[in-house]
């Protein structure tokens, strides 16, 4: 699996997610969470109803589609709050240096 540089780890911010579109390659979102790397990295796009989930507030490892305020966890994909069986698609995060790098 090739491994690409998404951003640089100072450019996150707390409270959102930053988003970018990966060369050849889907948009994605990078947002902070308390967890091993400290960052989730998933498509986006909600699974809901194709919103930029990207521009959604992030609170608590969590962020709210901006379309339709359905929650997601970022540390596992899955839903908050209301049973579905969609998920977020997430990508393995690595740090390299400064950089947040991603599995495609």
């Amino acid at each position: 699996m090739p491994r690409i540089a998404v951003c640089r780890v100072d450019e996150v911010p707390a409270d959102r997610a930053l988003c970018r579109r990966l060369p050849d390659g889907p948009r994605v979102a990078v947002a902070r969470i308390e967890g091993e790397s400290g960052f989730a990295v998933f498509e986006n796009r909600c699974p809901h109803a194709d919103g930029p989930l990207g521009e959604g507030r992030v609170h608590q490892n969590s962020i709210v589609c901006p379309w339709h305020f359905f929650r997601f966890d970022l540390v596992t994909g899955e839903p908050v709050g209301t049973p579905s069986i969609m998920r977020l698609r997430r990508y393995p995060v690595s740090i390299s240096g400064t950089d947040i790098c991603i599995d495609l």
